[in-house]
């Protein structure tokens, strides 16, 4: 008997203890009715929590049906559109601490919808139907419902079905394509078609509800889904000595992530595949994670037959994705057919600089927008990405550990916004060439990124691929534009996968000027595309060419107003190192490097040279093409104006470790 007790005594500890980690439950959850003049009322949830920096899970019920989650949101209010008459609406939520712990349910509400629609004038009619799984028959809650003219117009209006996979929604009169579409389930056009052509219009007609049902199919996975293990270490790059507690993440590919989002119309797609990652920022798309041990190896269990995106973070050194890249757009695709190895990391220490950069995404209305941000370093002739964060949910983001320097800064929203550059001035800059460059040399703030909205107008599109001009590949991680010649406006964008390929979706009937953007490349011409009925809505094997560009041309590149010398950049480094500097007139140059005892074993430059931007590189040998030992150097600029009225000479020190 005293051995019981004993025991029940723990678990009620154990109990207890895991009751007190949990974060408190959000307080006096209130449901209101909001009138919407064009539909029936929708439930606006608001509830009340006093700790900063959380999210929350909304949860509701339909009559008698159990509780789902609907909603991952950081703010503390939630508008539920899905609420026709006739049922009753349940809703709890709970506050969610990194997507990790979860809290106990807030206080349930009841909400009844009005059973008697608004009076005639103010709709035209209604369309309303069931979504079932084609070969279970059980209903598919989530599916996205969306409404287009015959002429190829998208109708302002959506709708999603509820947990009995029921929807409604109501329409202007006149005839409409409808389309259905939820992640893993196949998108499908009334009447059980797979292309709009096949599809059966639907009439809406003035006070009447015109049905349109739905059964679905879930996509075709290789049966059963076979997973495998991917395996690899993480070291540091200077110390050539194993990370500990590296956190190795494989995630789908931003494509896949697009499409996720653009069938259920959330902004992360599956939450389930969300994690907050300290020094990142909130990462979507996760299929598998695991941390080093004391070796620096790590193994990772995914599904076989897909391509991957892999990154490696660890506080104290700059996230790196596969193969040493700095961006998600850039990083190497890894197709995993089978057990993997060798998929290793280097990563490379935070810079001993106390520079920083800190600003905001947001909209022309100053709101914040969930984006990735990417910082580009400018040099003398070339711009190259060095950093990559995501954004808070306010907009916020914040690079440390910065070199001096001149750099290029670039929002891709998760969703709902155009990618868009740095500006001072202007908002959703679209290309590089037009964007600004900023200064960084301290705490540098106020780098704000305005982006401008996509409204997804019709269902035509044009695709194609992007070559670079006298190569034979097709070129990664190029933002692709539709910017209409109407309104000059971006309708729709796509970033290339590894095979160059880019599809721009949503389109409405009419004309659009392709406009392609990556750094450090120009765009050949702009052609222009006209979709309509005459060619189907759809404009393929579009074949866009770019060529290296140089930082001069167009205006970015202004002759400097001074003599500088920059920190090399890496430092420290293995092998090789870059070194930037100005003259801001022409003048006789000499760039050599020291070791301590003042001795110079190598020069770089020695000669005369026009005004401008440069920048040289040092691979750590001395004069005679020797390879030098690790240590500190020190590296010499001095120039001298023509006249010899102007003297300029500067140090700096520098790290090789081996």
């Amino acid at each position: 008997m005293l051995k019981r007790i004993t025991i029940f005594a723990l678990l009620l500890l154990f109990v207890g203890l895991a009751m007190a980690q949990l974060p408190p439950a959000p307080t006096n959850l209130t449901v209101e009715k909001i009138i919407n003049p064009n539909s029936f009322s929708f439930a606006k949830l608001q509830w009340e929590y006093s700790i900063l920096n959380f999210r929350f899970n909304v949860y509701k019920a339909v009559d008698n049906q159990p509780f789902i989650k609907i909603s991952n949101t950081g703010i503390k209010d939630f508008i539920d559109r899905m609420v026709p008459p006739g049922h009753i609406y349940r809703y709890y939520v709970t506050a969610v601490q990194n997507n990790l712990t979860e809290s106990l349910p807030s206080n349930e509400v009841i909400f009844v919808p009005d059973s008697t629609p608004p009076p005639p004038m103010m709709v035209r009619g209604f369309i309303s139907g069931n979504i079932v799984n084609d070969s279970t028959g059980e209903p598919i809650s989530g599916v996205r419902l969306r409404f287009y003219k015959l002429n190829g117009w998208m109708y302002w209006r959506e709708a999603r079905t509820d947990s009995l996979g029921n929807y409604f929604a109501p329409l202007d009169t006149g005839k409409y394509l409808v389309y259905a579409s939820k992640w893993t389930y196949v998108p499908e056009w009334f009447d059980n078609s797979l292309t709009r052509e096949g599809a059966t219009p639907v009439l809406i007609s003035a006070g009447d509800t015109s049905t349109a049902n739905f059964g679905l199919n879930r996509v075709l996975l290789p049966p059963p889904p076979v997973w495998v293990s991917v395996s690899g270490n993480v070291i540091d790059s200077n110390a050539q000595t194993p990370i500990q507690d590296a956190l190795v993440l494989f995630m789908r590919t931003n494509r896949t992530i697009n499409m996720a989002q653009n069938q259920d119309g959330y902004l992360f797609g599956n939450r389930e595949e969300n994690m907050f990652v300290h020094g990142f920022g909130t990462i979507n798309g996760i299929i598998g994670k695991a941390r080093t041990d004391e070796n620096g190896d790590y193994t990772v269990r995914v599904p076989a037959g897909f391509s991957y995106i892999a990154l490696a973070v660890k506080p104290g050194y700059i996230p790196e994705f596969y193969n040493n890249k700095l961006t998600p757009f850039d990083a190497d695709r890894i197709l995993v057919s089978g057990t993997l190895t060798g998929i290793n990391f280097d990563l490379v220490v935070n810079p001993l600089t106390q520079n920083s950069i800190a600003g905001k995404v947001k909209n022309a209305d100053g709101d914040g927008v969930i984006s990735k941000v990417v910082l580009f370093q400018k040099l003398a002739n070339r711009i190259f990405p060095v950093r990559c964060t995501v954004t808070d949910t306010l907009g916020d983001y914040n690079f440390n550990y910065i070199y001096p320097g001149y750099y290029f800064a670039k929002a891709v929203p998760l969703a709902f916004y155009a990618p868009a550059w740095y500006d001072a001035d202007s908002c959703g800059i679209y290309c590089w060439v037009n964007a600004d460059s900023f200064l960084v040399n301290g705490n540098t703030t106020g780098i704000d990124i305005c982006v401008l909205p996509i409204v997804p107008g019709g269902f035509a599109s044009i695709s194609g691929s992007i070559n670079e001009i006298g190569k034979s590949s097709n070129v990664q991680g190029v933002t692709v534009y539709a910017v209409s010649l109407a309104t000059n406006l971006i309708a729709s964008y796509d970033i290339t996968e590894e095979d160059g390929s880019f599809e721009l979706s949503g389109l409405a009937p009419g004309s659009y000027k392709v406009v392609v953007d990556k750094e450090g490349y120009n765009a050949v011409s702009t052609p222009v595309y006209s979709v309509s009925s005459e060619n189907n809505f759809t404009e393929d094997n579009v074949q866009i060419l770019i060529s290296s560009a140089t930082l001069g041309v167009g205006g970015i590149d202004n002759l400097p107003d001074n003599y500088s010398l920059n920190q090399n950049y890496p430092n420290p480094f293995n092998p090789t190192t870059e070194i930037s500097f100005t003259i801001p007139i022409t003048s006789k140059v000499d760039v050599a490097v020291f070791n301590l005892l003042g001795q110079q074993i190598a020069s770089l430059i020695n000669g005369e040279l026009t005004a401008g931007h440069y920048n040289v590189v040092w691979n750590g040998t001395d004069a005679n093409g020797r390879l030098v030992g690790s240590g500190v150097y020190f590296y010499k600029l001095t120039a001298n104006s023509l006249d010899n009225s102007v003297t300029f000479t500067n140090v700096k020190k520098m790290l090789l470790l081996k």
